[in-house]
């Protein structure tokens, strides 16, 4: 199973820390959600394939609170060709935080928090969801894979991309 993978860079590292280091986690909520299934009597070829991936990162700041949506999607694919759909799970997770007085992160803080700490907040949160609705659509619940944060070296001057993550990248909120 393809597992979801973040690299930082030392700098993006230094950042996030530097925000983490000035606000407090308030609250992590479901904000919105969609499963569908294969109909019943479906035939589909063994081995499955599950695909966990990230789809949107996008964060607000309104006065000391700091919000991070995260969008998760989750596929389960057989081995014909061309491969079936078993099923899909999308959901979007709202993660708060309480910054301290008189702190006004700066864009590159922002931007790092919101694709590291955050991400890794809500991981947790994900993979039950994507479990419980696994077993509702009627199958097994795989076990999903741990969250990797992973040092990235790379120029300044490239874009950041998260690997395994879909269409997000640095400053695309």
């Amino acid at each position: 199973m393809e597992g979801i993978r973040l690299a930082q860079t030392s700098e993006q590292f230094s950042a996030l820390r530097r925000f983490q280091d000035q606000c407090e986690l308030e609250m992590i909520t479901l904000q919105a959600c969609n499963a569908t299934r294969g109909e019943a009597g479906t035939s589909y070829v063994e081995p499955y394939s599950i695909r966990p991936a990230i789809s949107n990162i996008s964060s607000s700041q309104n006065g000391k609170l700091f919000v991070v949506k995260i969008s998760f999607d989750y596929d389960a694919w057989d081995s014909s060709e061309p491969s079936q759909r078993l099923f899909q799970v999308n959901c979007t997770f709202e993660v708060s935080y309480q910054l301290r007085d008189g702190y006004i992160p700066t864009e590159e803080e922002r931007l790092s928090f919101s694709r590291g700490t955050a991400v890794f907040n809500c991981w947790s949160y994900a993979r039950e969801f994507f479990r419980d609705m696994t077993a509702r659509l009627g199958h097994s619940a795989p076990v999903l894979p741990l969250l990797r944060i992973i040092p990235k070296q790379q120029p300044p001057s490239e874009p950041v991309v998260l690997e395994g993550v879909k269409g997000v990248e640095e400053g695309s909120e």
